[in-house]
């Protein structure tokens, strides 16, 4: 009976609900169902190797959890890890022996099992992670210790005091598994600096040594053979011995391995891609590759005028209504084409074949843009438009609570609106109206019969008045001086508020009541969690637990307001302002569910906090004059054998294929999760394509299809050397933040454990034998950054489980759901760039300089730095730098005449700072958002926002890449 009970189990897939409801998951992604095992801490000792009991053979326990500071407790469990995720694992032979630890940690708890989960093969065997103390280095399986010129090991010590490195005796670290002890008489390597108070932490990895020690094991032919080869000859590489990894041309997004002629028909790869530049055959070799497949798409990325635009009659396949398009097959003459999705023939349109003046013309290919291009827009003809097309318009709800006022927050966003008030778009029938509130709602009368701006006070929050759209909402042409002048007068009308409160849900309410026949865009700009009326949320009593219910809303008034909003066509935007705690996780579903956008200013006074004020205006700016697409539907089709599984990103789905978007922004993308239902043997091509049906801000009805076609092959080897990685990652990170949503964030940072380790095992299996039982951590080139960044999406405030608030969590999370793949990558691993030799290492203009590394270790007290973050543009100074780097970038004459924290970054007429500025205008070409540039110097005490981005680093209880490594390998075999 047990036994039939777990395969019950095993059987069962999980997949995240659609709008409330359950949904069926893929063969070939089935989740680990739930086991009574205690969850394992990176950063607690367990039980050696040699220590656990015997049990079942091919026993591996579950993956490390980075909690240094909780212990497993009896019984305690976990859910299944994130959908999507293959779970399933090959045979695991006994892993190599390890030398025994210096102190023999403690059994693990009673009650803790060491059985794996019951998995979609059955019983799967475990192995038991060897861990460590933070707060023993003497245990740990990497040494803590630097040479004398490293950095010190934390960022929180006071200043004027060193923290220890606790060396062991002797000044130098015992052996450790995987690594050859440093030889006798070998120089100290080199690139460091001496310790001192303030500075970031150690890197995690100690220096390799270039030679091994007397009596070591030498090296077989195949791994010098290997050491001596570049990465693109081989085929796998060793981790635990290559560190410079990155490519040198900086340019991660692979493209698929298709023909020049076929390729050249996709001039934008990085707006609609897959993970996979080379899809499977079948579900079973997806199965077994153990990697996730699905696409990521920006469907209305801001191109300008590159979009070709195509007029009626539009070609689309009479059975499965796909566009035409460069990939399809063209027989007898271009009189009729193949459809790629279904394989029907259909006739070309007759006006393919005759000019203007009605006379027969030869058939041009290259005159037509849906045959040569992968990205097109139609014209939409009537029949695909329910309605007339609607003006645009814009309603904007700002809080003028005491807070909002005294942080500046509504004298900056009136200023702004008023300066930009000729750049929103839409045509000449745009319109925008203004409601301000905080106990009370405050109605603004701007109809052109009204004079001057009445105000209209309404008390009543249960049944508030709604007065007429006529009054409230006006035509920005022929109004446009009396709205500049009601923007100017609302900071000084509500200068002296003492009122405290806000009244969220009475104002939203009321302002969809006012637009819901038209459809529009909200913009509610708050600055505490919501105090009267409908929708008000209490403060959360326990904030200490991350996991599970923490970050669920507290009610469902705000989800079931927006999905009224979006059956009306009307999307929400929030800006948010808090002091304190303003709940994030309840209030952002007004957003979340209408499609809407989250921004989050923590902290902000316009005075106090400049860069967060100068991040306000920025984003503020460019949110009122972005391009907007209304009363639009998304729609992606597959070949056939190939289906959608699930929508990732701030969406309503309608149907398995089909999402509703109230609004679309062209700063957002969607993550879609693939599944292989039927074998793809005879096709030689798969084929996506995306359909996004809007109507612009001008009025035009209009659709965007982009076509995607990869290869498709039964050589699981061809399939790993095609990985793209970027992509992978992103919706590897929207799936992880689903799963904390719907199960907890264990299971989410354990599935993502599980994204490193499980192709990992199988690509060792299948194809590097010889890696097994060596200490390589052998993986394909194209993985190669796969383990560096899953360590550092796991150390990021969404999946890290220490010093983060449930706000700052919920908003990461918000984050990695619906920012497109470049803005993804900034956040898991923002780049580094040495400045003080730059005119050195940026030879090509074109490109950008070689990289860095995210440590500390390359960091030098001698030069500056320059680090691109999602956010921010951030420039660390060295206290010994150069005085002509300091005089031509700030124009000061010395290290010690520059302030802590600089917001802007002004430009002088010299080489070096035209080389920087240079730098920084190709770094923001390829992005739509707008970045601040603060500078700060390495005294600072603002330093830790710079020093909190060194990701390969140990800091703040989190481990370090390296020892990240250990523990895959130690997982591996």
């Amino acid at each position: 009976k047990q036994w039939y009970q777990r395969r019950v189990r095993a059987s069962q897939i999980f997949r995240p609900p659609v709008n409330g409801l359950p949904r069926m998951a893929p063969p070939q992604f089935q989740a680990r169902p739930p086991s009574s095992q205690a969850p394992i801490s990176i950063n607690q000792p367990v039980m050696p190797p040699a220590s656990f009991p015997s049990g079942p053979p091919r026993f591996r326990p579950p993956p490390m959890m980075f909690n240094p500071g909780a212990s497993p407790q009896p019984g305690q469990t976990n859910g299944p890890p994130m959908t999507g995720i293959p779970s399933s694992q090959p045979p695991v032979s006994d892993p190599p022996t390890q030398p025994p630890p210096l102190n023999p940690p403690p059994p693990p708890p009673t009650g803790a099992s060491n059985f794996s989960r019951l998995g979609p093969s059955g019983l799967k065997a475990k192995r038991p992670i060897p861990s460590y103390n933070i707060n023993n280095p003497s245990v740990s399986p990497v040494p803590n210790n630097l040479p004398p010129n490293a950095l010190p090991v934390s960022t929180a010590q006071p200043a004027g005091q060193f923290p220890s490195t606790n060396l062991p005796p002797g000044g130098m670290p015992p052996p450790q598994g995987g690594m050859p002890p440093p030889q006798g008489g070998m120089p100290p390597p080199q690139g460091g600096m001496p310790p001192h108070p303030g500075m970031p932490p150690h890197p995690g990895m100690p220096p390799q040594p270039g030679m091994p020690p007397p009596g070591a094991v030498m090296e077989d032919p195949a791994t010098q053979r290997m050491r001596q080869m570049s990465l693109s000859d081989m085929s796998y590489i060793n981790l635990m011995e290559h560190r410079s990894i990155f490519p040198k041309d900086e340019k991660l997004t692979c493209l698929p391995p298709l023909p020049p002629d076929l390729l050249t028909h996709n001039k934008y790869p990085e707006h609609f891609c897959s993970t996979l530049n080379v899809v499977p055959s079948s579900s079973s070799i997806l199965s077994k590759l153990k990697v996730p497949f699905g696409l990521v798409i920006q469907p209305f990325k801001d191109l300008g005028e590159e979009v070709p635009v195509v007029t009626p009659p539009i070609p689309r396949c009479k059975v499965c209504r796909t566009y035409v398009n460069p990939y399809v097959q063209l027989n007898d003459g271009a009189r009729r084409w193949k459809c790629n999705i279904c394989a029907r023939l259909n006739d070309m349109p007759a006006d393919y074949f005759y000019g203007e003046d009605g006379r027969r013309v030869p058939f041009d290919i290259a005159s037509r843009p849906e045959l040569n291009s992968a990205l097109v827009e139609y014209i939409a003809p009537s029949e695909y438009t329910t309605r007339p097309p609607q003006g645009a318009i814009y309603l904007y709800l700002i809080d003028v609570s005491i807070g909002a006022v005294q942080s500046g927050m509504v004298k900056m966003a009136c200023k702004v609106l008023e300066e930009e008030i000729d750049s929103i778009p839409g045509d000449s029938r745009r319109s925008i109206g203004i409601i301000c509130f905080n106990s009370k709602l405050h109605y603004f009368n701007l109809h052109k019969n009204s004079g001057q701006p009445q105000m209209l006070v309404v008390p009543d929050l249960e049944e508030p008045f709604i007065p007429t759209i006529d009054e409230l909402i006006v035509n920005i042409k022929e109004e446009k001086e009396k709205i500049k002048n009601l923007l100017s007068i609302i900071p000084t009308v509500f200068a002296d508020s003492k009122d405290p409160d806000c009244a969220v849900g009475p104002v939203l309410k009321a302002a969809k009541e006012l637009i819901f026949r038209f459809g529009g865009r909200l913009t509610l700009l708050i600055s505490r969690s919501p105090s009267l009326g409908e929708g008000t949320v209490k403060k959360r009593t326990d904030t200490s637990k991350m996991e599970g219910l923490s970050l669920a809303p507290l009610n469902d008034f705000y989800k079931i307001l927006a999905l009224e909003c979006t059956q009306k066509q009307v999307t929400v935007d929030l800006f948010l302002f808090p002091n304190d705690t303003i709940d994030v996780p309840t209030v952002s579903t007004i957003s979340q569910f209408s499609s809407g956008s989250v921004y989050y200013y923590p902290q902000y006074h316009y005075e106090k906090n400049p860069l967060m004020a100068e991040k306000f205006v920025s984003e503020f700016r460019h949110y009122v004059v972005r391009p907007i697409a209304f009363e639009a539907v998304l729609r992606i089709r597959c070949t056939s054998g190939v289906n959608i599984h699930s929508f990732f990103g701030s969406c309503f789905v309608r149907a398995h294929d089909l999402i509703a978007l109230a609004n679309v922004s062209p700063d957002v993308a969607f993550g879609v999760q693939i599944s292989i239902d039927d074998n793809l043997h005879e096709s030689k091509l798969a084929i996506f394509q995306s359909a996004l049906l809007f109507t612009s801000a001008k009025g035009d009805r209009r659709i965007r299809v982009h076509t995607l076609a990869l290869p498709i092959s039964s050589d699981p080897q061809t399939i790993y050397n095609n990985l793209n990685i970027d992509a992978s990652i992103s919706l590897l990170a929207k799936m992880a933040v689903e799963k904390s949503n719907s199960a907890s964030l264990g299971d989410a940072r354990e599935a993502l454990q599980y994204a490193v380790i499980d192709p990992l095992i199988k690509y060792r299996t299948d194809y590097c034998p010889a890696a097994k039982g060596s200490g390589q951590l052998a993986v394909p080139v194209s993985q190669r950054l796969l383990p560096l960044f899953v360590s550092s999406l796991l150390k990021s405030k969404a999946f890290r489980l220490q010093n983060v608030t449930v706000d700052d969590r919920y908003f990461a999370m918000l984050q990695f759901k619906t920012l497109p793949i470049e803005e993804i990558m900034l956040m898991v691993y923002p780049r580094l760039f040495s400045l003080h030799n730059l005119a050195e290492t940026w030879t090509d203009k074109n490109t950008v300089p070689p990289r860095l590394p995210l440590t500390a270790e390359k960091l030098t007290r001698q030069g500056a730095f320059l680090l691109q973050t999602h956010e921010h543009f951030i420039i660390w100074v060295g206290r010994h730098v150069n005085d002509i780097f300091v005089n031509s970038v700030y124009n000061a004459k010395t290290y010690g005449d520059l302030p802590e924290l600089k917001v802007g970054l002004d430009h002088h007429d010299n080489a070096i700072s035209d080389l920087l500025h240079d730098l920084i205008s190709l770094l923001s070409k390829v992005r739509d958002v707008p970045t601040t540039i603060v500078s700060v110097r390495e005294d600072s005490r603002s330093g830790s926002m710079f020093l909190q981005h060194l990701v390969e680093d140990r800091s703040d209880g989190q481990i370090s890449y390296y020892e990240f490594l250990q523990k895959i390998q130690q997982q591996v075999g």
